[in-house]
């Protein structure tokens, strides 16, 4: 077979969990904090977990909802308080907490730096601020726990329709461009 006769498959959209269905996500304040953690958020739908921003202590959080009635929440750190912009921390803390059962609190991920010279350096902190590795670590931990939903693919499901666009709104998503999206193959 000829080089220029082979083909590569054209990697599959995965359908993204929903948006939160509040009145806020029509809010450009909303919107913007949604865009600026797009970067934790989207891998997390695309796994099927629901996010949400809300306001924490003293921080813009992402709340994740877990399948068990537990959450997610990932935040920058509280103290002190920081000059960086939402969804642009020094590091990432995320804890796993139930409404119900106040017993169940676990930090899963911790990469904030520590102001305290006598800490134990823990191993997360030279990742900082960076999303690749605290979303590999809630990964690793929901797999434990059999709470991350199994990826389901449109090919997979019948009643799954095919992947849309995330709904974000106009002002929030860069213009489309003509190279960013490849044209549709057509099979035979």
């Amino acid at each position: 077979m000829a080089a220029d006769e082979t083909t590569t498959p054209e990697p599959a959209q995965v359908p993204l969990a929903p948006l939160p269905d509040h009145r806020n996500v029509h809010t450009p304040w909303w919107q913007e904090l949604w865009h600026r953690h797009a970067h934790v958020i989207t891998p997390l739908r695309a796994r099927g977990l629901q996010c949400d921003i809300e306001f924490g202590l003293s921080t813009y959080n992402v709340r994740v909802s877990l399948p068990d009635d537990s959450y997610l929440v990932i935040s920058p750190p509280h103290d002190p308080p920081s000059e960086r912009p939402p969804g642009d921390p020094e590091g990432w803390i995320a804890t796993r907490e139930h409404p119900d059962d106040q017993t169940l609190f676990e930090v899963i991920y911790d990469s904030a730096p520590s102001n305290d010279p006598g800490a134990p350096q823990r191993p997360e902190a030279r990742h900082g601020g960076s999303a690749q590795p605290l979303i590999e670590a809630i990964d690793h931990r929901l797999a434990q726990l059999g709470l991350l939903p199994p990826p389901v693919l449109p090919h997979e499901n019948s009643h799954v329709p095919p992947a849309q666009p995330s709904p974000l709104p106009p002002r929030v998503l860069p213009p489309a461009s003509p190279k960013a999206t490849p044209p549709a193959r057509r099979t035979p």
